[in-house]
């Protein structure tokens, strides 16, 4: 029974905080230091890394620096199993036929205490929404394009996170995540602090994404194909290396923004060995010929753009318009699929139009994100947090400075204004530049 994803790794291209678990327990498991890899393997379990689990089975099942014992392995791999390891139901059915019903009780009663290790779940929902309704725009100001960036045909995209007080003004601003780093971020700011939207009773969080691009610049198919080869990342982030799963996913990312597609992951196709990165390739852009929608809805055209069909649907309660079928979409039809929304906070009076294309997860940037994030690495955890209540709370345990701060502020906004205020102070307390600044506003 071999151990999964391992590849012993040279000098890591990329920079960023990488926790070094799971390289530190493949690396002494390769030396033999099963003492070690038992250890670091264990502390992956509370991030609900189901490849850990699994490689802890087959360290007890094997009898790598422990005594063999078959109940603590089987109830390893059910562990694994639970989590989302596609290798652990085969393993565990051969071990289960061979069990006694009393080992496989002891197995059980040891796997209910283990999943109640993990603080982050496999089976995930993002569902972590800062506020119900946003304040119109008023402005918005594009952000001014770097000129290095510019000399150097650079492109790429931040993701921010900001504070809108009643008057509307923009008062804190956040990066989230970015590509590359440390080249837009501080465009992006300065930007979004010019932003007015409409006065309201309250303050909020608001969260937006702006790309960089220059015209006929931008990561086309080919290209992003070869920054993977040229640097093994895609080898690398198979093999599990966190900060190079990391960058991957930003690189997906990016590759989707530019091509303004759609990506919808389809968890029944199997995993992209030779990854096809054609689904980056823009399509002509498609206009909607109808206003009074809000919401999303993915839908299939015929050539002409009439909508037959209405695969799926989230219509929000202001939306005039609740069927598409029979309504049109103009412009140059080079797909049958298209994903289409509009949300309140956008200047449009129509919706958005996209090419949607389904595909495997290892395609999708979260997945990669959330691999490096199970992995250890603390960058993807707190990207991960943004969006995921339970990344949130697992680092809300860990005392992370940025995430105490973001989430003392909803609990402040939402009336907890002591609790809240306890925790933006324990953010002050870790140096938080962004607590300091929200308690400005908040307190």
């Amino acid at each position: 029974m071999k151990l999964i994803g391992f590849m012993m790794l040279g000098c890591l291209l990329l920079s960023g905080t990488t926790s070094a678990d799971w390289l530190k327990a493949m690396q002494a498991y390769e030396q033999q230091d099963y003492a070690t890899a038992n250890a670091e393997f264990v502390k992956l379990i509370p991030l609900g890394n189901e490849t850990a689990a699994f490689n802890l089975g087959a360290m007890w099942y094997q009898g790598e620096g422990v005594e063999a014992d078959p109940v603590k392995a089987m109830a390893y791999f059910m562990l694994a199993d639970e989590l989302g390891h596609e290798q652990a139901s085969d393993i565990l059915l051969r071990l289960q036929a061979q069990a006694s019903e009393a080992s496989l009780m002891q197995a059980r009663t040891q796997y209910r205490q283990w999943l109640a290790l993990v603080e982050v779940p496999a089976k995930r929902v993002y569902q972590l929404e800062e506020s119900q309704e946003y304040p119109e725009p008023v402005r918005r100001v594009n952000p001014r394009y770097p000129l290095e960036a510019a000399q150097r045909g650079l492109f790429g995209y931040v993701n921010l996170r900001f504070l809108v007080d009643e008057t509307g003004r923009v008062q804190v601003v956040d990066t989230i995540d970015a590509y590359p780093k440390n080249v837009f971020e501080r465009s992006a700011v300065q930007a979004v602090k010019r932003w007015r939207y409409q006065p309201s009773e309250q303050k909020h969080v608001m969260r937006v994404q702006l790309s960089y691009s220059l015209e006929g610049v931008s990561i086309k198919p080919m290209r992003l194909a070869e920054i993977i080869e040229e640097h093994r990342l895609w080898d690398y982030a198979v093999a599990g290396s966190p900060s190079h799963q990391l960058v991957l996913g930003t690189l997906l990312r990016l590759g989707e923004i530019q091509s303004h597609n759609n990506l919808s992951v389809d968890k029944s196709l199997p995993l992209a060995i030779g990854p096809d990165f054609s689904v980056f390739e823009p399509r002509s852009r498609l206009r909607a010929g109808f206003d009074g929608f809000f919401g999303r809805a993915t839908v299939r055209v015929d050539e002409s753009g009439t909508i037959t069909e209405q695969l799926s649907a989230t219509i929000a309660a202001e939306s005039d318009i609740t069927d598409l079928v029979g309504l049109s979409l103009s412009g140059k039809v080079e797909h049958d699929v298209y994903y289409i929304y509009r949300t309140a906070d956008m200047r449009s009076r129509r919706p958005s139009v996209s090419a949607t294309f389904e595909v495997p997860k290892t395609l999708s940037a979260r997945f990669w994100w959330e691999q490096a994030a199970r992995n250890g690495n603390k960058d993807a955890q707190r990207m991960m947090a943004a969006y995921d209540e339970h990344w949130e709370a697992y680092l809300l345990a860990e005392l992370d400075a940025e995430v105490m701060a973001w989430k003392a502020t909803r609990m402040i906004l939402e009336g907890q204004k002591e609790a809240g205020g306890k925790l933006l102070e324990q953010a002050i307390a870790g140096n938080n530049a962004v607590a300091k600044a929200l308690k400005k506003q908040l307190l």
